[in-house]
């Protein structure tokens, strides 16, 4: 009896620590400026292949600071993918994100 009241306690503490650490996460994101939370989804989901800058184009991705696409065709791209660039709406959630790396990415054009 005494194991199985220590598994649940030891449970019951990773489970606060865990949602704990998730909502200090979410309170740091919305604590940035809207340019801060642009850059932090286009460097989590968009980075690696683009690179911090736009220009890296791994695995055939285009270099976006030469980009002249529109901020609808843009939207288009990132909801949907284009290419070997999968379809991101699903990681980045809501529309207000989308947008968010909309502007980071006008950003990093010359």
């Amino acid at each position: 009896m005494v194991l199985k009241n220590s598994i649940i306690l030891s449970c019951l503490v990773w489970l606060t620590v865990s949602c704990q650490e998730s909502a200090q996460q979410q309170d740091h994101f919305t604590k940035q400026t809207p340019a801060e939370q642009g850059a932090s989804l286009y460097s989590m989901h968009c980075g690696q292949c683009h690179g911090e800058d736009g220009q890296l184009g791994a695995s055939g991705a285009k270099n976006l600071s030469t980009s002249q696409l529109s901020d609808a065709q843009i939207v288009q791209i990132i909801k949907n993918g284009k290419g070997a660039m999968p379809a991101m709406k699903a990681l980045l959630e809501t529309d207000e994100n989308i947008n968010l790396v909309v502007s980071h990415l006008k950003g990093l054009r010359r």
